[in-house]
């Protein structure tokens, strides 16, 4: 008997295993955590990672899986950056893990809860350099947290982030088709995203940048609606700009979540590119529907006042394109660069980007310049 055969079906799983495949790391076995005894890692590349999280707690290394936590989970993590690495790669240790060339663990902490998630950011605060700022990453589709933890540790390294550092991770499936799944989750965890910025607003950080990547970018607006919906001003201001990369958000729904947003005076900024891979599969997937990752103009998105940064120009330095700002060697050189000016990206303030900008390649390297109306 010959069944029969379903093309839209094959032509959604083949979608479905690139948009997969563009937030993995590589295309090699999936992430893991090793830990280390910290006298076998070179201390000064030691970053500090504090976790809240909606994912279910099981035993190390794994320490979280991807099932749903009906309460918020907190931890800290002490992570190696690996120094015999080109910037925008991860690494996974693959049987004994080498600290020169593998992200590893140094130390990691659950925390007993809400209280003491406020004190281990205080903490952190206390002790860094430009203590009074923070910044929170929210990850996309298809990771474990492993992969989580690593490109959150990566992002900050990479491009010199200042302040203390904060991953919020859902629970992915970490599965190629399970797309339709890891939707469901990044709405069950809109709850514990808003438990979460509640309680940056109890920290002694003076802000915070919300930064999201690809399907986070779902979960972080929805909980920024929510904020907003609940007349929770207190929390907003506490968040000096909310950053979005390749959102992987159909326009219409962006414009009702970010409507109440902006008018509560939350900046919002998207990074975007005509060549992320990742994105036009995602739009395939749904029927050709536009995703916020991929506009360019203020009109696209119904003349919302939200500040885009038009990555096209940039060498993505893998496949996908992605995830540019993480991944491409020379855009990471040109970040790193404005830190060493102490330029302000983004935020309440007169930020460098705020009125837009497009990255293009010039003589000596990427060069800002101002967004085309």
């Amino acid at each position: 008997m010959t069944l029969p055969v379903n093309l839209t079906d094959l032509t959604r799983r083949h979608c479905l295993a690139l948009i997969g495949a563009a937030t993995v790391s590589g295309c090699g076995p999936r992430g893991s955590i090793a830990i280390l005894d910290p006298a076998e890692v070179v201390q000064e590349n030691i970053q500090r990672a504090i976790v809240a999280t909606s994912r279910a707690p099981v035993p190390a290394p794994e320490f979280f899986s991807g099932k749903n936590a009906f309460s918020t989970q907190f931890a800290r993590f002490d992570v190696a950056v690996p120094p015999d690495r080109p910037f925008g790669t991860i690494r996974y240790p693959r049987g004994h893990p080498d600290p020169r060339r593998d992200f590893v663990v140094t130390r990691a902490r659950r925390l007993a809860g809400p209280l003491a998630f406020v004190q281990e950011v205080n903490a952190a605060a206390a002790s860094t350099p430009h203590s009074r700022v923070g910044a929170m990453f929210i990850h996309g589709f298809n990771n474990n947290f492993a992969e989580a933890l690593m490109r959150h540790v990566q992002l900050r390294h990479d491009l010199a982030a200042p302040g203390v550092g904060v991953l919020f991770s859902w629970p992915t499936a970490a599965k190629l088709l399970a797309y339709a799944v890891d939707r469901e989750h990044a709405l069950f965890s809109r709850d514990s995203l808003v438990e979460t910025m509640q309680l940056m607003r109890r920290t002694r950080l003076s802000g915070y940048n919300l930064i999201a990547h690809s399907m986070g970018a779902f979960v972080a607006m929805e909980g920024l609606r929510t904020l907003a919906l609940m007349g929770d001003y207190a929390s907003l201001r506490k968040i000096d700009a909310v950053v979005l990369i390749s959102a992987d958000l159909e326009v219409d729904l962006f414009r009702r979540q970010a409507e109440p947003v902006l008018a509560a005076g939350v900046p919002i900024y998207l990074l975007v590119s005509s060549k992320d891979k990742a994105l036009r599969w995602s739009a395939t997937l749904r029927g050709a529907t536009r995703r916020v990752g991929s506009t360019y103009t203020r009109e696209e998105l119904g003349g919302l006042d939200v500040g885009i940064i038009d990555l096209s120009a940039v060498n993505p330095g893998e496949i996908t394109g992605h995830l540019k700002v993480g991944s491409s060697p020379e855009l990471i050189a040109l970040v790193r660069r404005m830190r060493q000016r102490q330029a302000t990206l983004f935020g309440r303030e007169a930020g460098l980007l705020d009125a837009g900008a497009t990255v293009l390649q010039g003589a000596a390297g990427l060069v800002l310049a101002p967004l085309s109306p």
